[in-house]
């Protein structure tokens, strides 16, 4: 008798957690001596721009970013969180809150023009906000809702920011990934998904695996003008996404999971040091690691450059 399905799932899922929670949660951070290197840095003088900066792994960037002297971008679309967010960094370096519903594709699009943005040339860009939706919701764009925000968005902003000179030469990209990757190959159908066909898992693991795609397409693309291009998985860090999209996750994993601060090491770390960029490899807990935890995602569906172009099709149909 074939296995139900439940019990395939089931099954996948623990092993899935049995082989990765002793690197990615804090076992593996302290395991490792992180706690006992702290990135030195002076960011002085230096301007960044992290999305999703008023929660999570966002705002422990930007904060550890402004105690090393940077002024910081912060983006987000939660007034009162961009304001507290403010008050709570202490500097020397400081915070320009930034409003913008990053699921607005129309809204990111004129982001690089904003006064606050286009005087600005940036020395690091954090593309870290992302959602794990449990069920399918469009965007006023007619978009699914984590797709917008996780990957076109992210596409359309570094783009734009790339286009209009606003990026200093040697300038840092940091992508925010996720685990999530290592369970699907590069597939540009589950990028969109419609309603219909809707798998909130799935599409996360798809965006941070095309959001890998994308850290390799600028690489190759932007070599000449010393831009560099980083690919972090954080590990798995107690956010307030996790919290809302991973119940039972974060029930049985919480007393080890790692805190925000833990999980923006890496991002603080590549952007003090810019280690020279790697291929088919993603960054963490400051080495690079593999992108490929099971044999089936070598073998992707989907290139690189039909990735890029999926993405262009999308942004010239919504014409912003």
């Amino acid at each position: 008798m074939a296995e139900p399905p439940f019990w395939q799932a089931l099954m996948k899922s623990v092993n899935f957690y049995a082989r990765f929670a002793p690197s990615f949660t804090r076992v593996g951070y302290v395991a490792r001596g992180l706690p006992f290197k702290p990135v030195k840095a002076n960011y002085a003088g230096q301007n960044w721009l992290v999305t999703g900066a008023t929660g999570g792994l966002g705002k422990a960037t930007a904060l550890r970013a402004t105690a090393k002297g940077a002024t910081v971008y912060a983006v987000g679309r939660n007034v009162q969180a961009l304001g507290d967010l403010v008050r709570e960094a202490k500097g020397p370096g400081k915070i320009v809150p930034v409003t913008c519903d990053l699921a607005s594709m129309a809204a990111v699009a004129g982001l690089s023009k904003r006064p606050e943005i286009a005087a600005v040339k940036f020395d690091v860009v954090v593309n870290n906000v992302g959602l794990l939706m449990r069920h399918y919701q469009p965007t006023h764009e007619g978009l699914e809702t984590s797709y917008a925000t996780n990957l076109l968005g992210h596409w359309i902003l570094t783009e734009d920011l790339h286009r209009a000179g606003e990026l200093k030469p040697g300038a840092a990209i940091i992508n925010v990934v996720s685990g999530g990757l290592y369970n699907l190959g590069l597939n540009k159908k589950m990028l969109n998904i419609p309603e219909e066909h809707f798998n909130g898992f799935a599409a996360y693991a798809a965006h941070k695996r095309a959001q890998l795609a994308l850290a390799e397409h600028w690489r190759a693309a932007w070599a000449a003008e010393g831009i560099r291009t980083y690919a972090v998985h954080p590990g798995w860090a107690d956010t307030a996404g996790v919290k809302t999209s991973l119940p039972k996750f974060r029930k049985i994993l919480a007393p080890i999971l790692r805190n925000d601060h833990e999980g923006a090491d890496t991002i603080d770390w590549l952007a003090a040091t810019r280690p020279p960029e790697v291929v088919d490899e993603i960054w963490f807990d400051r080495k690079p690691r593999t992108a490929h935890a099971y044999p089936h995602t070598r073998n992707p569906r989907t290139t690189i450059p039909d990735i890029v172009a999926f993405l262009k099709a999308d942004r010239q149909r919504l014409a912003v």
